[in-house]
């Protein structure tokens, strides 16, 4: 059923505009298909209720102030070597709606609907709400096409929502759209040494390409587009082993070489062997004064890969992992944008030919999983006393086969919250929830490291 035009007056400052897609907008674009769509998973679970009308202002009240939140996309003619955003002055459909679930397996199967539907970006917005009432409690939930925003966007779109919902005020966005979305001037190698760093680490990045990496086994999957979800909590005291001030290796980084290893390991009880095993690690283009700002798309993929010699142990993969993840620091990542920015040159109807060619490659190209780390909220969305604390925060990116699992992390209310987003091909729920087990184990035995 098509979802009612949104209500409301014109925004404050509003007008339409349009905006051209950055590079990383396009290849994310070119990722996205009805089979696996590339959206963003992010969910708030309060401790109590939220009021649907109060909520449905704060979302229109939040529209107002993003204008990616407002964005669509225009048809286009074959001869066009863009794609355009058009800014609306209000949303075409009201992207929220309510509904129930009674217990936990409901939930789930409203969670697997909700994000395997793709979000269209011929209308705005580029996102959708359901506000999902338990027997208990509510969670918000949130799925933004990945062309439009990230996962700091989503969060921040959030913020947004829930300061309108309590009434507070809403700081200005720190910098105009425009200039933030400038990628190829935020990421510029301003002398050549620099330059030079960022070619050979990307000269280095590409002998990836030679051999292809394992993917995790697969285990009870079956024909079935769309995703699944199996989500759980580190305890306290992990979690706080996680970031503890004398740990040589970053959350990210722990959270990395768990995952590196859980994969060697499910394979072998698997009876397969592992070789390159590659983590695509998304990383936030944004720079220290604004890096939890601005709701738009400005991450870029890196990638960590280890082969046998490097998993004998929890500490040699760390090693591996940090080393790497240093590299990555060196630019490959920001080189990246320098091959993207050619896809610009094609015309539209050249760039539907790229995704297709992936697979040309023998899925070289595709890593064997993925970690998303949205970090710590130490001051998450609150939607004021009647609602009660934010405890849950659920994450994730997604996710395309041979890469059967994305997992996503967040930490709240002083507990670590794993989202393992899985590929029905590959993984049912109960091979879904044994690999989720494996890598808690995995990841406390790299922390005792």
């Amino acid at each position: 059923m098509r979802e009612v035009a949104a209500p409301g007056p014109v925004p404050e400052g509003a007008g339409r505009r349009r905006m051209p897609f950055t590079v990383i907008d396009e290849a994310i674009h070119l990722l996205d298909s009805p089979a696996e769509p590339w959206g963003i998973q992010l969910e708030l679970g309060v401790e109590g209720r939220l009021d649907e009308h109060r909520l449905r202002a704060a979302v229109h009240d939040a529209l107002a102030r993003h204008p990616m939140a407002r964005a669509r996309q225009p048809p286009g003619g074959r001869t066009d070597r863009r794609w355009w955003w058009e800014i609306t002055d209000t949303p075409d459909v009201d992207p929220l709606r309510t509904l129930t679930w009674a217990d936990d397996d409901a939930l789930d199967a409203i969670r697997g609907e909700f994000y395997s539907v793709e979000v269209p970006l011929a209308e705005s917005p580029p996102f959708r709400l359901r506000l999902a009432r338990g027997p208990a409690h509510d969670l918000l939930m949130l799925k933004a096409n990945h062309a439009a925003f990230d996962g700091v966007g989503c969060l921040r779109l959030l913020q947004s929502v829930a300061r309108a919902y309590t009434g507070q005020a809403d700081p200005p966005a720190s910098v105009r759209l425009e200039e933030a979305r400038d990628v190829l001037r935020l990421l510029a190698a301003e002398d050549r040494p620099v330059r030079v760093a960022r070619r050979r680490a990307l000269i280095r990045k590409a002998s990836d390409v030679i051999r292809a990496p394992t993917p995790p086994s697969t285990d009870g999957g079956h024909d079935r587009a769309g995703y699944g979800f199996c989500q759980c909590t580190v305890d306290e005291g992990l979690t706080r082993a996680l970031s503890a001030p004398g740990q040589a290796a970053t959350v990210n980084d722990l959270l990395v070489a768990a995952l590196h290893l859980t994969i060697a390991a499910w394979n072998a009880e698997h009876g397969r062997q592992s070789g390159r095993i590659g983590v695509l690690i998304p990383v936030n283009l944004r720079p220290p004064e604004w890096r939890q700002d601005i709701v738009t798309n400005l991450v870029l993929d890196a990638r960590s890969a280890t082969g046998p010699s490097q998993r004998t142990d929890p500490a040699s993969t760390l090693a591996a992992v940090v080393a790497e993840a240093e590299r990555a620091k060196a630019g490959a990542a920001a080189a990246l944008i320098e091959v993207l920015r050619g896809l610009t040159r094609l015309p539209v109807w050249a760039k539907d030919l790229v995704a297709p060619l992936l697979w040309l490659t023998g899925n070289r190209l595709v890593d064997s999983a993925i970690v998303s780390n949205l970090g710590a909220l130490r001051d998450p969305p609150s939607f004021g006393d009647e609602a009660g604390a934010t405890t849950q925060v659920w994450f994730s990116a997604p996710c395309r086969m041979p890469c059967v699992i994305s997992v996503g992390a967040a930490s709240v209310a002083d507990r670590l919250h794993l989202s393992f987003r899985y590929r029905h091909p590959a993984l049912d729920r109960a091979g879904a929830q044994r690999f989720t087990a494996l890598f808690a184990a995995q990841l406390g035995l790299v922390v005792g490291t």
